[in-house]
């Protein structure tokens, strides 16, 4: 995806990376805002500096698409035994994030000593700090999609949660011992909010919301890219700043828009009909607080609306920052979609 006007966000994270690691940073925003683009320009740009080649190393851990409902995968995603295929698969990744810094995709280990790890006969975080000890580089870590990990125990069903154990870790890398600078990315804000107000986290984590562009950015970006002003504006209007429907617009025009429309509508339509035959009575909630939603255009999250909203939230329908406690539609497209569809009865 092409990298747009992030200079304000992206000097902050430079910034951040050059600084003493002293916190575990929570990099959150809509699903599709442009986290993960974001640091990898604010990275790209620190390599071309000689001294941050020489002084910083990477790890990252992108868990979208993969399978993990073990403390066995768990393992699997950290650690690569020393063989061919591991080199393969970390000489990809180098390839794919293109960033100028080497970038690792799991530590390596013999395979005796990743046994050791499944049986828990040894400790995986001793050994990973062990490893970023010897290192005379800092590095900085980081975790896309890091909640697929919020419902794995170490020790069978609710026991000892890996999240938990993975935070106390990430305290001691960055608060404790200043070796690493630990950046987890998320759209799944009520697990950011857990976090948030988890007590042994307190002053030990700092939050940056990556929100999608605002309307007159929006329009500058589509008049940069050959829309007259009034086709910029009229455009953003209705498309909002979300940056991947704003780079199938630039490629397509308003054909892609009536598409992207009909696609969010079926969408919206089938979140509205799996919750009416889960629940008839919930689905009356729902219905009375999407369009609260779309009278206030964003509103406070009530104690009361909590359980709604967190289902329209993992649908994806809703966007939820929690420090700030505001609720909204995902994106523009889906506000007018709900709109016409309780307009005209159908939900």
């Amino acid at each position: 995806m092409k990298f747009w006007d992030r200079e304000k966000e992206k000097e902050w994270l430079k910034r951040y990376l050059k600084s003493e690691p002293n916190a575990i940073l929570f990099v959150y925003g809509p699903k599709s805002s442009g986290k993960s683009t974001l640091l990898y320009q604010a990275v790209k740009e620190l390599s071309k500096r000689k001294w941050f080649l020489q002084k910083y190393g990477m790890y990252w851990y992108d868990l979208r698409g993969k399978m993990i409902s073990s403390y066995r995968d768990v393992v699997d995603v950290f650690f690569r035994t020393e063989d061919t295929e591991a080199g393969r698969f970390i000489s990809s990744v180098e390839r794919e994030v293109d960033i100028g810094l080497p970038v690792l995709a799991s530590f390596k280990v013999k395979a005796s000593l990743k046994n050791e790890f499944y049986s828990k006969l040894a400790d995986p975080f001793e050994y990973m700090e062990a490893v970023l000890r010897k290192s005379r580089k800092k590095h900085v870590i980081v975790f896309d999609e890091l909640q697929k990990l919020k419902e794995v125990y170490i020790n069978g069903e609710n026991q000892r949660p890996v999240v938990k154990e993975l935070f106390n870790f990430f305290v001691r890398l960055t608060k404790v011992l200043h070796l690493s600078h630990v950046i987890v990315m998320s759209s799944d804000t009520f697990f950011i909010e857990e976090v948030y107000n988890d007590s042994t986290l307190v002053n030990t984590s700092r939050y940056f919301l990556v929100d999608y562009f605002d309307n007159e950015t929006t329009q500058k970006i589509l008049e940069d890219e050959g829309f007259s002003k009034k086709d910029a504006k009229e455009m953003a209007k209705l498309i909002g700043g979300v940056p991947w429907i704003i780079e199938e617009v630039i490629k397509d025009g308003r054909e892609t828009l009536n598409s992207l429309y009909r696609e969010v509508k079926g969408n919206v339509r089938e979140i509205m009909t799996s919750i009416y035959e889960q629940d008839e009575k919930i689905y009356g909630l729902v219905v009375e607080f999407l369009k609260k939603i779309i009278s206030e255009g964003k509103g406070k999250l009530l104690k009361e609306d909590r359980k709604v909203a967190k289902i329209l939230v993992e649908k994806e329908l809703l966007f939820y920052d929690p420090l700030d406690g505001d609720v909204r539609f995902q994106t523009e497209l889906h506000r007018r979609v709900a709109d016409e569809l309780l307009k005209s009865g159908e939900i």
